[in-house]
């Protein structure tokens, strides 16, 4: 008698972990294509790089000055070479928004950038860019990234941003 009471709740334990895997994976697919297909609809370039200056260049009236200060992986350990961090430094009038810029009329962005098969995408960081690109790799949706960045940070790069005028 206690065996087969045993039997059944194991039976019962296997079913909901096999319901909860299939609820987990299919909610991280729903999850991952819906973010993917939103940032497809606000563009995909051919580089973080580009997708960077591009969406700059609308946020922003009037650019005297726009520097990539670093383009690369997120992880610096290479485990996920399609999510890139991009860091500028962007000097102009003001923000499109109309909001006052920053100091020295300086701003210094950063945004994330996961590369699909189709080119690169920016995803915010609200919408938890390292989930969506791990789930990315999972279904076969990454392109295949790049574990050294394009553009390094520089050794005489100052970790303070928009210091000078």
């Amino acid at each position: 008698m206690i065996g087969h009471r045993s039997g059944r709740i194991v039976t019962v334990f296997v079913l909901l972990l096999l319901v909860f895997s299939t609820v987990v994976v299919f909610s991280s697919w729903a999850y991952t294509t819906t973010k993917l297909a939103l940032a497809r609809s606000e563009g995909v370039y051919p580089s973080a790089e580009q997708g960077m200056r591009t969406r700059l260049e609308r946020a922003y009236v009037d650019i005297s000055r726009l520097d990539i200060l670093y383009a690369g992986p997120n992880s610096f350990d290479g485990s996920q070479p399609h999510i890139w961090y991009v860091i500028a430094e962007v000097r102009a009038t003001m923000r499109a928004g109309g909001s006052r810029m920053g100091a020295n009329g300086c701003d210094a962005p950063g945004s994330f950038f996961i590369e699909t098969t189709d080119g690169w995408v920016h995803v915010p960081e609200g919408a938890f860019p390292e989930i969506v690109g791990f789930w990315m790799k999972v279904f076969g949706l990454a392109g295949p990234g790049q574990a050294t960045p394009s553009t390094d940070w520089a050794p005489s790069q100052s970790s303070r941003f928009c210091l000078s005028g």
